[in-house]
């Protein structure tokens, strides 16, 4: 069993910005000197992988948007599935209970958008993302209602500039003992434990490993029982951070 987090590092920016666009929610914080007393905003987005931006909107009366206007530079975290793993799952008769989680870290410039037609572009993607069944009025400049909204926010362009993630699903362990933790979570059934053992034997596939084995192709069965609808929980509020 090899130790050091470096097992866990994603493997690319595009398995980060995978989870970006499987996730729902984040938590916005700007670099501004004095601004960690601000504490983080916590955001829906639409992400816009091609450009490698994110669209955000804030309330004008937040007071993230002064210290982005004298510092565009922030970080928008994300969150994966997450899940407790208990002690007995993963030693006999014991080992160390743990969780097992992933993240994604954006460094991001933000460029503050206060103009009508820019605010209402993304207001139109969140509705696109978040509502697709629509039961809303369309998006028009000339109508008093769209006209009303955007005077009381301000849109986010956050260009991603640099990417970190951690994706920590027991890559210290052997395939015996995550097949056997795979196992596990389908039983328990909780509400991200389908997600979490789908990233399981994804890295397993992948032969994402720290223990010298390569488990690439084992439990294919297991992997199709998992739950992968990860953006549907997150949108109907199924389980925080996805």
């Amino acid at each position: 069993m090899s130790g050091g987090y470096e097992m866990y590092a994603g493997r690319s920016d595009e398995e980060a910005l995978a989870l970006l666009a499987a996730t729902a929610y984040g938590h916005l914080t700007a670099l501004a000197p004095g601004a960690a007393s601000l504490g983080p905003s916590f955001v829906h987005y639409a992400p816009r992988p091609a450009e490698r931006e994110i669209w955000v909107h804030l309330a004008n009366t937040n007071p993230l948007l002064a210290a982005l206007e004298a510092e565009p530079r922030a970080i928008l975290t994300v969150s994966g599935p997450a899940a407790y793993i208990p002690s007995h799952w993963s030693s006999s008769p014991y080992g160390v209970p743990t969780s097992y989680y992933s993240w994604a870290l954006f460094e991001v410039e933000a460029a503050l958008l206060r103009a009508p037609e820019e605010i209402l572009a993304v207001l139109k993607a969140m509705l696109e993302r978040f509502q697709p069944e629509g039961d809303h009025p369309a998006v028009d400049p000339a109508d008093p209602l769209w006209q009303k909204m955007v005077g009381a926010i301000t849109g986010l362009r956050l260009s991603i500039r640099g990417v970190r993630s951690r994706f920590k699903y027991g890559q210290n362990r052997s395939a015996a003992v995550r097949e056997g933790v795979v196992h596990n979570l389908q039983k328990r059934g909780g509400p991200q434990d389908g997600p979490v053992a789908r990233y399981v034997l994804e890295l397993m596939e992948a032969g994402k490993d720290g223990t010298g084995e390569n488990a690439a192709g084992k439990n294919a069965a297991g992997k199709n029982a998992a739950d992968g609808e990860t953006m549907d929980a997150a949108r109907d509020g199924k389980g925080a951070g996805r």
